[in-house]
């Protein structure tokens, strides 16, 4: 094999110091890419677009390749969000690998735009430094050329931009059955009856259903503190006193326990609660007493001291708090 003139080799040596290379014409390397490839000195740079054609308003994925030499510092280029025609929605640039002896940068993009028709991409410049020689420094850069790519239009084969036309203005179109404007008062009043009816029949539900049941430990000892506010001890008004008195607690033992209290004369209820499980033994002779000395001042006219009718009320406190809790189960009277 003949070596080569050394002038040759000489020539080769001085074309790759000084960074001079030469750049390919975009070319079409399959029916869906278009590339365009740079190469000066250490570093070759490789642009490529695809797929083509691309639709309008479809992604195109434009890629720069960059492979250098070890030790050779490279800058790629920075992409606007607006790249001709072309929108940047997305970016991905990773870091630069090794491979073999050189090192690869590649950033991909994803563009789209909805300009149809052959659209230029503009040229991209990679710029990169050289530090590997003694005390020398080459700085140098990388165009591309433009890329030409096609984006396919929505229009048929046979359209054009021009044949669209603007929207035509609004059309009347007749009411059904005859109806025309005159009905639609009668129809809201039609609507408004409905809301008002279906208003109505609600309240009329819940008056019916009544205010919700008050426990009747509460509602006693309300009754209890309203008999107190009246006074009647101290106008010595001790009848109307015992008998509000005695009504509250026989209508508390109603609602707490079931048992028909305000109808039953003393000794008859005090005989069923005396059969029953529910009260304690201090609870029915509490009871017992009460009931006892508000007949007296009740049928035989008994006038008691203040102090006793106080005690009472205060006694008839105890005995609802205390058995507000008792399980309402009675056995029934032998």
């Amino acid at each position: 094999m003949r070596a080569a003139p050394p002038a040759t080799i000489l020539g080769a040596l001085l074309l790759g110091l000084c960074g001079c290379g030469a750049t390919d014409a975009p070319e079409q390397t399959d029916a869906s890419t278009v590339t365009s490839t740079t190469q000066r000195g250490p570093v070759s740079l490789t642009v490529t677009a695809q797929p083509q054609p691309v639709g309008v308003g479809q992604r195109l994925t434009l890629s720069v390749d960059v492979s250098a030499a070890d030790g050779v510092r490279v800058r790629m280029p920075v992409l606007p969000d607006e790249l001709g025609v072309f929108q940047v929605r997305r970016r991905h640039t990773p870091p630069d690998v090794p491979e073999e002896e050189r090192r690869r940068f590649r950033h991909d993009y994803e563009l789209d735009t909805f300009a149809s028709g052959d659209q230029q991409l503009p040229a991209l410049t990679v710029e990169y430094v050289d530090a590997r020689g003694e005390g020398e420094t080459i700085e140098g850069t990388l165009t591309s050329d433009p890329l030409t790519v096609t984006v396919g239009t929505v229009l048929a084969a046979d359209e054009v931009e021009t044949d669209y036309r603007d929207i035509r203005p609004a059309v009347k179109s007749p009411v059904p059955g005859g109806l025309s404007r005159a009905w639609l008062p009668v129809a809201a009043l039609l609507v408004a009856a409905a809301v008002i009816a279906v208003v109505l029949r609600r309240r009329r539900r819940r008056e019916e259903a009544g205010p919700p049941a008050i426990p009747p430990h509460e509602w006693a000892l309300d009754q209890l503190d309203r008999l107190e506010s009246e006074r009647l001890v101290e106008q010595e008004a001790f009848h109307s006193f015992y008998f509000r008195l005695s009504d509250i607690v026989r209508q508390y033992i109603e609602r707490r326990f079931g048992l028909m209290a305000p109808e039953r004369t003393t000794e008859e209820f005090l005989r069923e609660t005396g059969a029953g499980t529910v009260l304690s033994d201090d609870h029915k002779e509490l009871l017992a007493g009460f009931l006892r000395a508000a007949d007296l001042v009740k049928f035989a006219r008994h006038v008691p001291p203040a102090s006793d009718a106080n005690g009472a009320l205060a006694a008839a406190r105890r005995f609802i708090r205390e058995t507000q809790f008792a399980t309402p189960v009675l056995e029934a009277a032998a």
